[in-house]
């Protein structure tokens, strides 16, 4: 049943191709995976669907064609940040032959395509005029998930600290997730935003204090020590608003970059982890450096959520940065 799905799923692709052949002959990039051969129905429905959206995307670089074409190809939320990061970055392909390596994900769950290399203009800030992009197709073949690749890590050693089987899998899904998250910056995907805070996320945002202030002047939460930094607290409606009434909308673009990552897991709670990762923010108004922390819950590997958010520019004067040991769990654990 599922080789008729996907063989019903690609010929519907084909039709689309064959729809705009005279364009597709004039400018053609082909996509040819390397992996997949044991399911070899899904890997041609991959590479049909990869070359239907590079082509699309050239096109409308040129005025065209638009992407809303590509709509059915996509869940609606990778649609918004594909669409986004197109018109943002005026993305084109780098190359007219890409051979992706075609990655299964928990036993044919999902599969990874990485990596697509795409030319952007990175207008005024300092990042690199090429991009990686990884694209998730899930089962049921709609692209489910684009990101671009996160520079200077490596994915294998990471996972495999893992302690357990199932550590290493999340700490894969966690990577995921970073990925998908600094697209959402990139691509001011509100929607992917809301959906990831919690809605009783804590969210904490660091500023350097100018002068020595009284004790009276700083937050106080459980075990976080406080000399010099300030940490402000935002609800999570006051967090996404200001995003969109500020860096969202008055830069013109945006480049967030993470580094440095260190992943932690709860001693009691297996589901429970803490990311940290050194943060680079450039934007056409504005450019800061500091680290962040995630306090995450990984129960649903395809839809984690976000309790705690921190970012500091420097650390406290006794080297800290905030991290998990930092924060209490009350309350029941399931």
């Amino acid at each position: 049943m599922l080789i008729q799905y996907w063989r019903k799923v690609l010929i519907s692709v084909l039709v689309c191709l064959l729809f705009s052949g005279v364009i597709l002959a004039q400018v053609r990039v082909t996509v040819a995976p390397i992996g997949g051969d044991d399911v070899l129905v899904i890997k041609d429905h991959v590479a049909k669907t990869l070359e239907a959206v590079l082509l699309q995307m050239n096109r409308a670089q040129s005025d065209t064609s638009s992407l809303e074409r590509l709509k059915p190809l996509f869940v609606p939320i990778a649609y918004t940040t594909f669409a986004n990061f197109v018109t943002q970055n005026k993305a084109m392909t780098a190359r007219k032959a890409y051979e992706p390596q075609m990655i299964d994900r928990l036993h044919g769950s999902y599969y990874d395509i990485r990596s697509i290399m795409v030319k952007i203009d990175p207008g005024q800030t300092e990042s690199s005029t090429v991009q990686n992009l990884i694209f998730t197709f899930s089962r049921d073949g709609l692209i489910s998930s684009v990101r671009s690749m996160l520079p200077k890590y490596d994915y294998q050693t990471i996972i495999a600290r893992g302690e357990t089987s199932q550590d290493s899998i999340i700490r894969g899904a966690i990577l995921d997730f970073m990925e998908q998250f600094r697209m959402a910056y990139n691509t001011k995907n509100v929607a992917f935003l809301e959906k990831v805070y919690s809605d009783e996320a804590l969210i904490l945002v660091g500023t350097v204090l100018e002068e020595k202030r009284n004790s009276d002047d700083m937050m106080h939460h459980s075990l976080l020590s406080q000399p010099k930094v300030k940490l402000i607290q935002k609800s999570k409606l006051e967090y996404i608003d200001g995003l969109k009434a500020g860096a969202f909308a008055k830069n013109s673009f945006l480049s967030v970059r993470f580094d440095d990552f260190e992943i932690v897991r709860h001693e009691k709670i297996p589901w429970l982890y803490g990311i940290s990762c050194r943060q680079e923010w450039n934007s056409s108004t504005y450019s800061d450096k500091g680290y962040l922390f995630l306090m995450m819950d990984f129960r649903s590997l395809t839809e984690p959520i976000i309790h705690v958010r921190t970012w500091q520019p420097k650390a406290f004067d006794d080297g800290h940065y905030v991290t998990l040991d930092d924060f209490e769990v009350v309350g029941p654990v399931k």
